[in-house]
């Protein structure tokens, strides 16, 4: 979802037309703080009972939105359906490439376009008709000062720190925990003040990592969605696997530095900020996955396993501007 933040504004630029953005209830409170959104309507939570839900939303979709034209900017079975049921004159889905990614996924055989198209840039494409030229880089998340004012009561966050995303959705996607022990030791004796990012899933290895800088900030799991931007903006650098906080730190200005094994920068996930760098070997083995749901079957992930902290931490330092 916040991947479509870049593109939502030039569609809006371009039609005129008032935009209803529909997305799963846990998102919507991020979807509500993008400034050209008008009206945000929720499906339901993924993992939960649809019966009745996704009915009453398309009725209220079509009698009280009335929408003339349908973005369908995911492809899943669940936005193909609304796309499909939603009375509209003209619907579009987004180019995603799904059968290109899963050849190079299965076989290494890479037809992608070339240069990469990140996937802001496929969503925007999808509105090409109406003049829209391509995503908006330069957009950026209003800050939420009240949040920022919450966040430094309740947890005494400052700018400048040094954040870290340890965890991702799939445990293949990422780099093993030894490494990231090994990170904060080498930054906490360099100096940085470091701030911990995940979801309550995360919490545990967040707070290995943590216990590795007395001054460490653990937020994994205590903030409400609506805060994440907030928890990030100011942060000095973001290190993340390939996981959502990539596409949330450009949203906020943060420079991003992404580890990348199993799944591939080809894909379009790979973060946008001018200044962002990915950390990707492209072994003869990866991709394997493209979503990284796929567990590795060597004995050894060696697309990340061979990713030195030493290296990280080179690449770190030269971001920050001390090499």
């Amino acid at each position: 979802m916040l991947l479509t933040f870049p593109a939502v504004g030039p569609v809006a630029r371009a039609t005129g037309a008032a935009l209803a953005f529909v997305t799963r209830a846990e998102w919507a409170p991020l979807a509500r703080r993008h400034p050209a959104i008008d009206t945000v309507w929720e499906a339901p939570r993924r993992g939960e009972s649809a019966d009745g839900a996704v009915a009453e939303l398309l009725r209220r979709l079509n009698d009280d939105v009335r929408p003339e034209i349908v973005l369908d900017w995911h492809g899943v079975p669940l936005a193909r359906h609304l796309a499909a049921s939603l009375r509209a004159y003209e619907k579009v889905r987004y180019e995603k490439y799904g059968v290109r990614r899963g050849l190079l996924a299965a076989t290494g055989l890479d037809w992608l376009p070339r240069p990469t198209r990140r996937v802001p840039e496929l969503y925007a494409a999808s509105a090409a008709k109406w003049g829209v030229k391509g995503p908006d880089w330069s957009f950026r998340l209003p800050e939420d000062e009240a949040a920022s004012a919450r966040l430094r009561e309740r947890f005494g966050l400052t700018p400048g720190r040094l954040a870290l995303a340890p965890g991702a959705r799939h445990e293949a996607k990422t780099w093993p925990r030894e490494h990231w022990l090994e990170l904060a030791r080498t930054l906490t004796a360099e100096g940085y003040k470091l701030l911990l990012l995940g979801d309550a899933s995360e919490r545990p290895l967040c707070e290995a990592v943590a216990a590795e800088s007395a001054d460490a900030v653990n937020l994994a799991g205590r903030v409400a969605v609506e805060e994440l931007p907030e928890t990030l903006r100011g942060a000095a650098l973001l290190v993340s696997n390939d996981s959502a906080w990539n596409h949330v730190a450009p949203l906020v200005d943060v420079p991003c530095l992404a580890l990348f094994g199993p799944t591939s920068p080809r894909f379009g996930f790979a973060p946008w900020g001018s200044g962002d760098r990915v950390v990707y070997l492209g072994l003869p083995c990866s991709p394997c996955s493209k979503h990284g749901r796929r567990p590795c079957w060597r004995t050894r992930r060696h697309c990340l396993a061979d990713v030195e902290p030493g290296h990280v931490c080179g690449q770190a330092r030269e971001m920050l501007g001390e090499a």
